[in-house]
C-alpha cells in the first residue's frame, strides 16, 4: 500500500513539474553551478558552488545519483563538523535549491523512475518520496529477526543497496560478527530469506535488473576479522575469485575473469551480462555475457571503476594518477567504442590527501551515466582539500569522440 501511495504521489508531482516547463532548471543554467573547462581536451563541465558542507561528492558508482526526470540530484556531504560521517543532501532543480537531508545510513538507493531513495538505518530499512511536500522519511520495516540474532554485532546490513524491480524486497550482503549473511529482505512483511554465507568477506551485492532470484557480489580483496587479524583475497584453484554470481537456496558460482584479475563489477543494464575493470595484458573495462559465458574486452582504456551505456558504446571510467592510495589522484575518461576514440573528462585531479595520511572517505571519482544517460556525475579535487560534485553533458562528448 505504501508503495502504491508514493506512486500516485509521483503522478501528482510529475503533473506538476510538466505544468511548472522553463522553470526547471539544469546543471547548464542554475545558479548552483559553475561552469568549468577541461584545459586539456575542451569538455565543459558543472561544478556545485554552492557549498553547504566541506565535501560534496556523488554517491557510489553503481548508484544513481540524479532522477531520470533530470529534477534532482543525490549526494553526499562531510568533512567541517560533519567529521568523517557522511550524510544524504539534495537538489531541486524545480526550485533550484541545495540543502543538507542530514540524513544518514547506508550507501543509498535512488529509484531514478519514482524519486524515491531508500537506505538503512540501524533500526530498519527507510525511504524518502522526494517531491513530498514536506520531505519526511518513512520507515519500511525493522532489520530482519534473523540478523540481528544472528551474532553480538552488526557490522553492516548492505554495501549499496538495490531493489526488485516492483520496489517490494532488498537484497542484503549483510556482516554479523564475522559470517557475511546473503539474502533478501521482503518490504512489507519484513521477513527475511537467506540465500547463503560465507566465512570471507562478501560484499557489494546487485541484484540481476531483469532476474530478481539473482545476484552479483564480490569476495573483497582484504578485510579485518572481529580480532584484529587482516585477510586478503587467495586464490582458489587458481582462479582471482572477486566475481560471485549468488542464487538462493546456497547457489553460487565464481566466474573466473580475465587476466585472472577483476574489480568493481558492475550488472549491464539490460541484465544480460555484467561487466567489470581489468589489469594486465589485456586491461580494460570487460563485458561477461551470462547465457554463453564469454568475455570480452569492451573498451581498451585504463580503468578502476566504470559504467557503460545501455547499448555498450560508450563509457565513463576513472584511473588513478600514479600509484594509487585512497586519495591520490585521479583522471576521468569517455571513451566511445563505435570510433575507438577517447577523450578525458579530468586529465589529471590533485591528490586529495597524502598517502600517510590517506583518507576515510573514499573520494575516487566514481562517474556514472544518469538522467537517460544524458549526463555524467562524479566527484573531483581540485586540491583545495574539498571534494566537489561535477555534472558533465554527454553530447558535447559524443561531438569530440566522432
Amino acid at each position: 500500500m505504501k508503495i502504491c501511495l508514493a506512486l500516485s504521489s509521483l503522478a501528482i508531482a510529475g503533473g506538476s513539474l510538466a505544468a511548472a516547463g522553463a522553470d526547471l532548471k539544469t546543471p547548464e543554467t542554475s545558479s548552483l553551478f559553475r561552469r568549468h573547462v577541461e584545459p586539456s581536451s575542451g569538455v565543459v563541465s558543472y561544478i556545485l558552488e554552492k557549498r553547504i558542507a566541506e565535501n560534496q561528492q556523488s554517491l557510489y558508482f553503481t548508484q544513481p545519483s540524479m532522477t531520470d526526470d533530470g529534477r534532482f540530484i543525490v549526494f553526499d556531504v562531510s568533512g567541517g563538523e560533519r567529521g568523517n560521517r557522511k550524510s544524504f543532501a539534495l537538489i531541486d532543480f524545480l526550485g533550484d535549491t541545495v540543502e543538507p537531508l542530514e540524513i544518514r545510513g547506508s550507501i543509498p538507493f535512488l529509484d531514478p523512475a519514482t524519486a524515491n531513495l531508500y537506505w538503512f538505518e540501524k533500526d530498519g530499512l527507510y525511504r524518502l518520496f522526494l517531491p513530498g511536500e514536506p520531505r519526511q522519511k518513512e520507515k519500511l520495516c525493522d532489520i530482519p529477526k534473523e540478523l540481528r540474532e544472528a551474532g553480538t554485532k552488526i557490522h553492516s546490513l548492505a554495501t549499496h543497496l538495490t531493489l526488485t524491480r516492483d520496489r517490494r524486497q532488498v537484497f542484503m550482503d549483510a556482516r554479523v560478527d564475522d559470517r557475511f549473511i546473503q539474502g533478501m529482505l521482503d518490504i512489507a512483511s519484513g521477513s527475511f530469506e537467506i540465500w547463503g554465507e560465507e566465512a570471507v568477506c562478501v560484499n557489494h551485492g546487485q541484484l540481476n535488473p531483469a532476474n530478481d532470484r539473482l545476484a552479483l557480489c564480490a569476495h573483497e580483496t582484504r578485510w579485518t576479522d572481529a580480532e584484529g587479524v587482516e585477510h586478503r583475497i587467495q586464490n582458489i584453484d587458481g582462479v582471482y575469485p572477486r566475481l560471485l554470481l549468488v542464487e538462493p537456496e546456497g547457489k553460487r558460482r565464481i566466474i573466473p575473469p580475465m587476466n585472472n584479475y577483476a574489480t568493481h563489477e558492475y550488472w549491464a543494464p539490460d541484465g544480460k551480462g555484467f561487466y567489470y575493470c581489468s589489469h594486465g595484458k589485456e586491461y580494460g573495462v570487460i563485458y561477461c555475457d551470462l547465457a554463453s559465458g564469454e568475455q570480452q574486452r569492451l573498451a581498451p582504456v585504463r580503468a578502476a571503476h566504470a559504467t557503460m551505456t545501455a547499448d555498450r558504446q560508450y563509457f565513463t571510467y576513472d584511473y588513478s594518477v600514479g600509484p594509487w592510495y585512497r586519495g591520490c589522484a585521479w583522471q576521468v575518461g569517455f571513451y566511445n567504442a563505435a570510433t575507438k576514440k577517447e577523450v578525458f573528462l579530468y586529465q589529471s585531479l590533485p591528490a586529495f590527501n597524502d598517502k600517510e595520511n590517506q583518507s576515510k572517505l573514499h573520494p575516487d571519482p566514481h562517474p556514472q551515466f544518469v538522467c537517460g544517460e544524458k549526463y555524467i556525475i562524479c566527484t573531483i579535487n581540485h586540491g583545495d582539500g574539498r571534494m566537489d560534485l561535477s555534472v558533465t553533458p554527454v553530447a558535447q562528448l559524443l561531438e569530440l569522440t566522432k
